[in-house]
């Protein structure tokens, strides 16, 4: 059973506070009902701007009515799908997604015209071609996209080819027309970076950082006097929560990233370079948040609710140090200047606390290491102003 009573400097943290909620999210949004739901919400909420769907529109026609205009190429195929391919939300992301898709055309198509040749075209051939095409994209690519587009090439050069004239050659010229039209229709009507989709996972983001530290202030005071998790393979809920810190952090670079190529190729979009650079920073500072508040999660779990002496550390003074960092925290993401000075006596406070539960440094190593973590997380939203709890500077040296 954890010891005294709080302190009366953790009285303005001791009430449970509200979470945020991201801006993004509906407040009554209704929920589908599982699996269904789970289902659903594991399909990408990506969704191309009008912008990519006229352009798109327009690569795929032009490719179509250019490859139309070679000769004997009656049966075109690739120039449209290839532009369509081809056409991403950023130049860099056209260009890399061009060069892939030219690489396992071709390769493809020299595969299914030399398997023609050799074996004809029969059920087994077919099946053969198939298994050829799927060992030799496996080997030579490292991009899904380009693995299915060699396996796609071959089969359809493959079952085409015996009734259209001049089908195989004609698809280089396919091939290569469909990325040229793609290339040029995404330098020549570039997109604008998507700064709101940014802004909006950095967002949900911040908000779920500060719902995990008073999720766990909220979970502490519930479990006072409870049982004790007797195997170690039993964790705390906000555990869970910690852990999918790393998918929103890893949706948010995506978002950022897109954003960064768009503005690097894109000469029209100088306007836009500080605001993405402003939400880089953010961003930046979000890892290191995330990190210290996973370290914070950890070592409480480990700490806490677990058979053995009680930390020296009160569950009660924890609790409201973690909701005066979810506090300062939410002051950080809303824009206001943080002011620390309470927290950082609050902080000192507790150091000074643990050492007369066990006077030994030793046996209240666990605890001043937590309180450390809860320190460097200050300092971190903080920032650059963030003072020290103590100058080392003033204190004697024996």
């Amino acid at each position: 059973m954890d010891p005294a009573p709080p302190k009366p400097w953790l009285k303005p943290w001791l009430k449970p506070l509200p979470k945020p909620l991201p801006r993004s999210v509906s407040r009554s949004g209704a929920l589908v009902t599982e699996p269904l739901g789970a289902l659903l919400g594991s399909v990408p909420k990506s969704r191309p701007s009008w912008l990519t769907v006229v352009k798109t529109t327009v690569a795929a026609t032009v490719a179509w009515v250019l490859a139309r205009q070679l000769g004997d190429n009656v049966a075109v195929l690739f120039a449209p799908i290839v532009a369509i391919l081809t056409l991403q939300a950023s130049v860099y992301g056209s260009l890399a997604t061009g060069l892939q898709l030219l690489f396992a055309n071709l390769v493809g198509t020299v595969l299914a015209i030399g398997w023609v040749r050799l074996l004809g075209l029969t059920w087994w051939s077919l099946a053969l071609g198939a298994l050829a095409a799927l060992v030799v994209a496996r080997q030579v690519t490292n991009t899904p996209l380009a693995r299915n587009q060699l396996t796609i090439a071959m089969i359809a050069v493959l079952v085409l080819a015996p009734v259209a004239k001049g089908y195989g050659q004609w698809r280089f010229a396919d091939v290569a027309i469909g990325s040229v039209v793609g290339l040029v229709v995404a330098v020549v009507v570039p997109e604008r970076p998507r700064l709101r989709r940014v802004r909006e996972a950095l967002e949900t983001w911040a908000a779920a950082s500060v719902t995990i530290l008073l999720d766990m202030a909220d979970e502490l005071e519930r479990r006072a006097g409870e049982p004790v998790m007797a195997a170690l393979a039993q964790r705390h809920d906000w555990i869970a929560e910690a852990r999918e810190l790393t998918e929103l952090s890893a949706t948010a670079a995506a978002e950022l990233a897109g954003a960064e190529e768009t503005v690097r190729f894109n000469v029209g979009a100088g306007r836009h370079r500080q605001r993405v650079a402003a939400l880089r920073d953010d961003q930046v500072f979000l890892v290191r948040v995330t990190l210290q508040v996973r370290s914070v999660s950890l070592a409480a779990d480990r700490l806490y609710d677990r058979p053995g002496p009680v930390p020296a550390l009160e569950r009660a003074t924890l609790t409201a140090l973690l909701r005066a960092l979810a506090v300062l925290l939410s002051d950080r993401i809303d824009g206001a200047r943080p002011d620390d000075t309470a927290l950082r006596e609050a902080l000192t406070a507790a150091v000074e606390d643990v050492h007369t539960v066990f006077p030994s440094a030793v046996a209240v190593l666990d605890s001043v290491s937590l309180l450390g973590r809860l320190d460097q997380l200050r300092q971190d939203i903080v920032g650059e102003d963030a003072e020290a709890l103590i100058d080392p500077d003033t204190l004697p040296r024996s």
